[in-house]
């Protein structure tokens, strides 16, 4: 027998016709006569009605016997009918269960932490399926967007000697007798590679070890980074702005059915377009002590002031030029303003938090000597990013985008790890 899809099907492509589906069990209720139960594969869920008197004695047995999340192949006729969830159900002739479930543990009404212990069965709920939909669209028109535009797709390593950022707590790891770690940012690895290819970009894990709790931390995460030659800080900035917008537009053309699905309108995504409003640093840190925030210059700006700047807008709001102290040692100098740098963070509307840093890069070795020296770094630890600038330097920028956030931002999740299949966080590493 050849199967369909049961999107087909709620499309209302095959009323009236003898089809093939398999699936899933995802609900079923079982009356005197009658089994009626929903059946679940990647594409949607549709009623199957089960009559004791139109199929085999065996299939019937079969049918009252089965539970939720037992596999089973149908054959039947595709009938529209108002009160089936979709519009259409199937009345089924030939049932054949593949395999017989046992008792799901998952009920109504179950704790978050149960379902995050469960997460390895929860993920076939509706919400999770929609989720990792849109987490794909998501995956997929970040690298449409890039390649278009001429990049190229690349590797880095997860095992590095080096801090990328600072401030930023890693993970440890002994690598055959040496002290290495699990990399935070793919990024002076990427530097290297835009020598050769001129633009580039890695879609890959990162980890931070910060013992941060809250609902927009994870430990392990997914991260989006790219660097680009000739490009300055404007121009790295209208490219973040352009993949955030394309992005957006992705998701609200190509998932409009899911996002509905989840009582969220697609004009959300779709009024998201470049360009965004820009307010430097300076700007910014005036406007939350206007709103009473106990901040002074000097200090970064966290959640409590990216609520602040963001709780009233629905686009995203670009801050740029941070002071040089909280920022890392390989941006480029300001010539404007001495005490900062040329670059920024990209906050989300509705105090989502921060989705993208970027800057542009030092490309001037002795600087980056400078800066090392001023925080107190070793050079030697640097000597190959150093390296690549003694050898035909090049303006560059890039910039690295938490795509868990911005998932969470894009579906209104309540916590991250809700936009990614197994999360980790401090408190999480099972299952």
């Amino acid at each position: 027998m050849s199967y369909i899809h049961i999107d087909e099907i709620l499309e209302g492509k095959h009323e009236g016709e003898t089809v093939g589906v398999r699936g899933w069990v995802h609900r079923i209720r079982k009356q005197k006569n009658m089994v009626f139960a929903l059946l679940r594969d990647p594409s949607g869920v549709v009623q199957t009605v089960i009559k004791e008197s139109a199929v085999s004695e065996e299939d019937y047995a079969d049918a009252e016997k089965m539970l939720i999340e037992s596999l089973v192949s149908v054959k039947g006729t595709v009938k529209a009918d108002e009160r089936a969830e979709g519009g259409y159900e199937i009345q089924v002739e030939e049932l054949e269960v593949l395999h017989f479930a046992e008792e799901f543990p998952i009920t109504e009404d179950q704790s978050i932490e149960f379902l995050n212990d469960n997460r390895h069965l929860w993920m076939r709920s509706r919400t999770m399926t929609n989720v990792l939909k849109v987490r794909d669209e998501v995956f997929r028109s970040a690298r449409e967007y890039l390649r278009d535009n001429g990049f190229y797709e690349t590797t880095s390593p997860m095992f590095v000697g080096t801090m990328g950022e600072e401030g930023a707590e890693l993970f440890t790891v002994k690598y055959f007798g040496k002290k290495m770690y699990l990399t935070q940012t793919s990024q002076m690895h990427l530097e290297p590679q835009l020598f050769a290819l001129e633009r580039v970009f890695t879609l890959a894990p990162s980890f931070r070890g910060e013992k941060s709790r809250t609902r927009k931390h994870l430990t392990e995460y997914w991260h989006l980074e790219a660097e680009e030659a000739w490009c300055d800080h404007d121009c790295n900035i209208k490219r973040q702005e352009e993949l955030i917008s394309h992005m957006c537009q992705s998701v609200a053309t190509k998932c409009e059915g899911i996002l509905k699905e989840m009582e969220i309108s697609p004009e959300r995504l779709f009024r998201i377009e470049s360009p965004f409003e820009r307010m430097t640093y300076d700007k910014a840190i005036e406007y939350c002590q206007a709103e009473g925030l106990d901040i002074s210059w000097g200090e970064d700006i966290r959640t409590e002031a990216e609520d602040i700047l963001t709780k009233d807008r629905d686009s995203f709001l670009v801050i740029e030029c941070y002071p040089k102290e909280i920022k890392s040692f390989y941006m480029k100098h300001n010539p404007e303003d001495p005490r900062t740098y040329l670059n920024n963070d990209l906050l989300a509307p509705e105090g989502y938090g921060e989705i993208i840093g970027g800057s542009q890069r030092e490309d001037d070795a002795e600087k980056i000597l400078e800066n090392l020296r001023r925080i107190g770094d070793d050079p030697k630890k640097y000597e190959w990013y150093i390296d690549i600038r003694r050898y035909g330097s090049v303006v560059h920028s890039g910039f690295g985008v938490g795509l868990d956030r911005l998932i969470m931002w894009m579906l209104k999740l309540e916590h991250i790890r809700d936009s990614v299949p197994f999360p980790r966080t401090v408190t999480r590493v099972y299952p």
